[in-house]
Parts: C-alpha cells; structure tokens; sequence
C-alpha cells in the first residue's frame, strides 16, 4: 500500500494517512513503545530535518493506539547536545546514540551485506585528512564479515516509523527514506563510506542500502511539504527551498517511498540530472537485492487523498 496525502495542514494530513493504513493499533498489537526516526543532521528547520510538528502529529496517533512510551532517536555525530528542544516534542523522549561510541550500537549480522573495507589498506594513496585522518588515527574497532553496528534504541524497538524530508544530498543525490538511516548506525560505517566516495562509488551506494537494511523501519513517512533543492544536506549559498509541494507519502516501503520522492525531486529541482537519478536508482536496485521493497508502482495499491 502506499498513500500519497496532498494538504497544507499537516495535523490533517497525518490524520489522513493513518486513516488510510487503518489506524497504528492493528499494526502495534499492544507494543509498549514506538521509535520515531527523524532526519536530524543538522541545525537547518524543515525541510533540511524533520519538523517537530510532524513528530507531534504521528506522536498523537501513537498515543491514541495505546502506545505507552515514544522515543526519539536523534542522529549524533561528536556532540551530544540536543537538535530539538524538548519542549517541541511533548510527551516523547529524546534518545541518543553517540556515533563514536561503539557501546552505545549493537553488532547484527546479514549474509548479504559487505564487510567494511580497511582504511590502511583501501585508501593508503589518499591524504589523510577528515574523515579518513579520524579513521586512522583513532582505534575504532571495524567490523568483520558481514556485521554492521545498529543504534542500540532502534535495535531494540518492536516498532519504527521513519520520519525523512526530501532533500539533495551530494553523496546520496537524495535524502529521503534508505538514506536517513545513515544516521541510524555506528559512525566509522559511516565516515568509510564517505571515504569511499573518492574511490569507489558503488561501495558508497551499497552501504546506504546495508544501513537501511539493518533497521527495517515497520512505517514510512516522508514530509514532502516542502523539499531542499540543488545542494544539501547543508544548506549554502545554492540551496533552494521549494515550498508549496504539500505532499506527504505514507508506506511500508521504503523503496517505493524514494520512488515517489525522486520523483517530486525530479519535478521540482532542474539541476538534478539523469546522472543523479542513476545513481538512485542503482541504490535501487541494491535495494531490491536486499529485500527492502520495490521501485515498480504498478505492484501496489496506491491512494491519492486530497485534506
């Protein structure tokens, strides 16, 4: 299934959405507690991370499913100071996992994914400066094998609803469902990754994939209100914000879900090119490998609602 909500209110909008899935109570079968997984990599408000409305919205519908406790897992780099003030998020409970900090993940295992690649080897010919220099200089344990480090709260949880924006992103292309769990694992998954970048691209795109893979959220929102174009995830002198595309896609798919969000992407923002939407849909395709869902529409029962 997969709701495709237009409206500018997004209180009605949630409601909405739920409405269309049934409501959360069928799908939480009494579950105690629900994680709710943001965009949160920067101090930029929406669309460049999720707005807190939007948390109190989907928070509402939790509460009213009988849900007892909701938890916010806020993505961290080396601070751990707070993106949201908790005042915005009444009633919910701010979790965070330090991305240098191996005790504060969890060591899960697939056989389809890639172990990480040793720096010292892989990148011996590269300078060692930013993250390549973190990743050299300081003991991080690596994984072996097929073994990647998940947020210990998003581990844990009976239920998660990943939360994205949509936005440009210059390693990923696009920011919206697979990529927002960048944020969700031990961050020399991620530092390597970006790494890769100067050498092997596909490695990077693999990893994105293997990251939302080891979460598998149960629920998908993405808020497509608005959406950040051109350049991101920060925002510089040739970020666009476009307003006004007052969408939001509803989903147990995270691939169908980027589907629909490069898409508005695709209509909204000029610069992004074939090119971008290749390399997409390659994530895609490592996607469907994995067993995250699929890109082809036609295989879902698609609800248009209008608030």
């Amino acid at each position: 299934m997969l709701i495709i909500v237009s409206g500018r209110e997004i209180d009605a909008m949630i409601d909405a959405g739920m409405g269309a899935i049934g409501g959360l109570a069928p799908y939480l079968a009494g579950g105690k507690q629900v994680v709710l997984k943001p965009n949160t990599n920067q101090r930029d408000s929406f669309p460049s991370i999720t707005d807190p409305a939007t948390m109190r919205a989907v928070a509402r519908h939790c509460q009213y499913a009988g849900v007892e406790r909701v938890l916010v897992h806020e993505d961290h780099k080396r601070e751990l100071d707070l993106y949201y003030e908790p005042a915005e998020l009444p009633g919910m409970e701010v979790l965070l996992s330090h991305s240098p900090t191996p005790e504060n993940y969890v060591l899960v295992e697939h056989p389809k994914w890639h172990g990480d690649v040793d720096p010292n080897e892989a990148y011996a010919d590269l300078e060692p400066k930013g993250m390549l220099a973190r990743l050299l200089e300081d003991d991080y344990p690596r994984t072996n094998g097929h073994q990647i480090r998940v947020a210990r709260e998003l581990q844990e949880a009976s239920f998660i609803i990943n939360m994205p924006v949509l936005k440009r992103h210059f390693a990923g292309q696009i920011t919206s469902a697979l990529k927002n769990h960048f944020g969700s694992v031990y961050g020399p998954h991620r530092w390597l990754a970006h790494v890769a970048l100067q050498k092997n691209r596909d490695y990077f795109d693999r990893k994105l994939v293997e990251f939302a893979s080891a979460v598998r959220p149960e629920l998908t929102i993405t808020d497509v209100r608005s959406l950040q174009a051109v350049s991101g995830p920060g925002r510089d002198e040739n970020t666009r914000i476009i307003e006004d595309v007052n969408k939001i896609i509803v989903t147990g798919d995270m691939v169908a879900a980027d589907t629909v969000a490069m898409e508005l992407m695709k209509e909204h923002d000029p610069s992004f090119t074939k090119t971008n939407e290749g390399i997409v849909l390659r994530q895609h395709q490592h996607a469907e490998e994995l067993g995250l869902g699929s890109g082809d529409l036609s295989k879902f029962e698609i609800i248009e609602i209008s608030v």
